[in-house]
């Protein structure tokens, strides 16, 4: 079992991690992936710092809900956009005892198949996910009476869309690694 996932190709490429550092890739695509990287790391020290705040304010005896509130909200958006930075740097982990026995070629078609069970996996929590964010419209937060719980589970279809972008790739990545060892 590693953390590295073997979703690259056969060749080892895509955005992976080489000795220790994570590659970017150019244009629009890496420029997504950075933005997604710093958006994600944002989140997880917002909800640091709200469940910290949460938590002095509850500690003076002036506990404030919407803190909780807006790290949830921090949480489900961090969980989405993370999941997709992991995916595209290789980070997931997989489980590939079997798999390391198969030749190259072998391996990349099945890296194709699952690349493909994904991408429909991911449209079905898109369209589910969407569907969710519609019928939540009319709730909303506690603490925070303001903010409709639909901004939280819209985090479900835009992550799985941004994912789905991601496998897009891989797959394209894939099925040139396998045009290239046919010839």
């Amino acid at each position: 079992m590693t953390g590295t996932g073997g979703a690259s190709g056969a060749d080892g490429r895509g955005d992976g991690v080489q000795n220790g550092e994570v590659r970017t890739e150019p244009g629009p695509y890496g420029m997504l992936g950075r933005v997604e990287l710093r958006f994600a790391q944002m989140c997880v020290a917002l909800i640091a710092v709200l469940v910290l705040v949460s938590a002095l304010a509850r500690t003076v005896g002036q506990p404030v809900a919407w803190a909780v509130d807006l790290a949830t909200f921090f949480l489900a958006w961090g969980v989405f956009v993370g999941a997709d930075v992991a995916w595209r740097h290789n980070r997931m982990v997989s489980i590939d005892v079997l798999v390391e026995r198969l030749s190259p070629r072998v391996r990349s078609w099945l890296q194709l198949v699952n690349h493909l069970l994904i991408a429909l996996f991911l449209l079905a929590f898109v369209v589910l996910g969407t569907r969710l964010a519609y019928t939540t419209a009319d709730r909303s937060f506690d603490g925070l009476p303001w903010l409709s719980y639909t901004w939280v589970t819209l985090a479900v279809p835009t992550g799985c869309l941004l994912m789905l972008y991601t496998t897009a790739h891989r797959i394209r990545h894939t099925m040139d690694v396998l045009r290239r060892s046919v010839t």
